[in-house]
């Protein structure tokens, strides 16, 4: 039986279809750590599907299985910038108080690093956590970012699960679970590849399944959580958005030699890409919706944020021609 991820005794009458998905993710996730090995799971998919909420579900369930509450951790489990790293890995390996707290997550922040930069941390971020949690402490690893190929070929080698998320309309988010294998059948050239999780489930009358999940149906988060996961995201990233902002538009100006208004040259940039655009807030029917935070961060009257926010619908009409697909 070890040739599957994971042995499982069900009983239909009893239990519901979440109580399988907990015995599953428990013998995928909380099985390995306890087992004394890591876990090093990448979650990809494009932009808007619900990455970071998938991922904060996953590590809700998670908790739930060993008796811990996530609401009482956001802050200690999601890294948010590269720069708060150093800081939460070390407290998560070392703080008595976080000792049953076993997953971090490290959520996408191209947008406020360079391309190159971001991949050089998930790098030595990945090296890390493989390294310090074999002698002090297991941890469920999380990476947050829409391509794989943001970790170098031989980083991939050590990662243990590649999950994808995509949201079809109408529908929750799905997560689909891949577990790492490698292909050394040609020495010379040693592959990874990638296959579909499996495992075998068996009833109370003895009979024995195999089962192939070919996704995961996620609800959201708790609603504290998902509150407290935006409140620290928006608060992690003010003060480095409003400084390259800052930085931008003093370079842009000093190039064109002409005071340049400063909630046009906002909106520039946010709707230079459908990312930079989704971190400042959310479609809400057929118009753009800002996240209220967003106008402190941006030093914005109250004047001020209302032109933003009419400014920047008109702006994704001018450019997308329509809001549907954003």
């Amino acid at each position: 039986m070890g040739y599957y991820d994971y042995v499982i005794r069900y009983n239909p009458n009893l239990e519901t279809p979440e109580d399988l998905t907990k015995k599953i993710l428990y013998a995928l996730f909380v099985k390995r750590v306890k087992n004394k090995k890591p876990v090093v799971t990448f979650v990809g998919g494009d932009s808007g599907e619900g990455k970071s909420m998938t991922v904060l579900r996953l590590i809700e369930l998670l908790f739930q299985i060993q008796g811990v509450e996530l609401k009482d951790h956001i802050d200690a489990v999601n890294v948010f910038t590269p720069l708060q790293y150093p800081q939460k890995i070390d407290k998560l390996l070392h703080d008595k108080e976080l000792k049953k707290v076993n997953a971090i997550a490290i959520h996408e922040a191209r947008e406020i690093i360079k391309a190159a930069n971001w991949r050089n941390f998930l790098n030595t971020a990945i090296g890390d956590v493989n390294a310090m949690s074999r002698s002090i402490k297991r941890l469920m690893f999380f990476i947050v970012s829409q391509f794989i190929r943001d970790i170098d070929p031989s980083i991939r080698y050590t990662l243990t699960y590649y999950c994808t998320v995509y949201r079809p309309i109408g529908h929750k988010a799905r997560v689909k679970i891949n577990k790492i294998w490698k292909d050394d059948s040609d020495l010379q050239n040693p592959r990874i590849r990638k296959r579909r999780i499996k495992g075998l489930i068996i009833f109370p009358n003895g009979k024995v399944k195999k089962h192939f999940p070919e996704y995961f149906e996620m609800n959201m988060p708790d609603k504290e959580i998902c509150t407290k996961f935006d409140e620290y995201d928006t608060e992690s990233k003010r003060g480095i958005i409003k400084k390259k902002l800052e930085k931008l538009i003093k370079e842009m100006e000093k190039d064109a030699d002409i005071s340049i208004n400063k909630i046009d040259k906002t909106i520039e940039y946010y709707t230079e890409t459908e990312d930079r655009l989704n971190t400042v807030g959310k479609k809400v029917g057929k118009k753009w919706k800002i996240d209220k935070n967003i106008k402190d961060m941006l030093d914005l009257t109250e004047s001020e944020f209302r032109e933003f926010e009419s400014k920047l619908n008109t702006t994704i009409k001018e450019k997308w021609g329509t809001n549907d697909e954003l």
